[in-house]
């Protein structure tokens, strides 16, 4: 496995402008007598060899670059191996996105690397080489962008739905947690970071006591609230367990459990930890209505937002 991308380059190269930051990068990638591999695709690539970001930018950047290929015409492929392969959760819908055996292009002279990460414009993507294959990383949603540019309709979760499905490990995870789920629910992600102390993402300082007891009981009594508007039943999700185990004598509330890992933070977790946030995501996709709660100190998440629009769901951002 590769290692983890663990801070971002303050060195001189950090100062050179971006495409020359990736000519030099892919010497240390790529060589002459690399193989030339198959075709000319856009391949993404989440290998741990440069930030990533969470979950949803990571999904963000594959279905941006998915759309890409489309308007341009060429192969789209996903490289997908850190810190776990894609194809353990998620495989391939309408679209084969895997790559064929030797299609891979290790050739300095065949490929071009584009770190995309952060990048929330077009314009370094406006004239690739048509000969080369393209390995990208990214993780901004570029779809308004595309749309505007080439004329089209693009969709975030028609284009998810084209990439993925549930594998089936993802599938029966998510079987046991539709038994205990009544339909119709609404559901609420609470987004902690590291406030109440249980869940490791960068260098996230927890809060203190006092505070945390508030954060939790500003987040409990906002359940209350919802359901006596709603009637209806709730799912809540959250990256804290300490905030998911302090819902369970709300006999309205389906709380997901188990510890979650961030997918750019955590190398080596169990995979049921990161297997939580990929049922958190379809959960929450399912849902009636999504809501993102939390207080000031809290995460303004786009996990439950991208979940909302897998398929065109209601989505509210509530501050408590």
């Amino acid at each position: 496995m590769n290692r983890p991308f663990e801070h971002v380059n303050k060195t001189l190269l950090g100062w050179l402008p971006p495409d020359m930051q990736d000519r030099l990068g892919m010497l240390r990638r790529y060589s002459l007598r690399g193989g030339r591999g198959h075709g000319t695709p856009i391949v993404a690539r989440v290998d741990g060899t440069t930030f990533h970001g969470g979950l949803t930018d990571r999904w963000k950047g594959l279905v941006s670059l998915y759309a890409l290929a489309k308007v341009l015409g060429r192969d789209f492929r996903i490289y997908y191996t850190y810190p776990f392969d894609l194809e353990e959760y998620q495989v391939p819908n309408l679209y084969d996105w895997r790559l064929r055996p030797g299609e891979l292009s290790t050739s300095l002279c065949h490929t071009r690397m584009l770190r995309l990460a952060g990048d929330p414009t077009l314009s370094r993507v406006q004239h690739l080489p048509a000969d080369k294959q393209i390995h990208a990383y990214a993780n901004r949603d570029w779809l308004p962008l595309i749309n505007e540019q080439y004329g089209t309709s693009f969709r975030w979760g028609e284009l998810f739905r084209e990439l993925f499905v549930p594998s089936d490990r993802l599938r029966a995870a998510l079987d046991v947690w539709h038994k205990h789920l009544l339909h119709p629910y609404m559901a609420v992600a609470f987004r902690t970071q590291n406030l109440l102390g249980d869940y490791v993402e960068y260098a996230y300082p927890p809060a203190g006591r006092e505070k945390q007891a508030d954060i939790i009981a500003r987040c409990l009594d906002y359940l209350q609230r919802l359901h006596q508007l709603s009637g209806l039943p709730l799912l809540v999700t959250s990256d804290s367990r300490r905030l998911s185990e302090a819902t369970a004598d709300l006999p309205f509330v389906t709380a997901t459990t188990g510890v979650a890992a961030h997918v750019d933070t955590v190398a080596d977790a169990p995979q049921e930890q990161y297997m939580k946030s990929f049922v958190d995501f379809y959960l929450l996709a399912e849902a009636q209505s999504v809501f993102c709660a939390g207080t000031e100190e809290m995460y303004p998440s786009d996990f439950p937002k991208y979940a909302a629009m897998l398929y065109n769901h209601p989505f509210q951002r509530v501050l408590l």
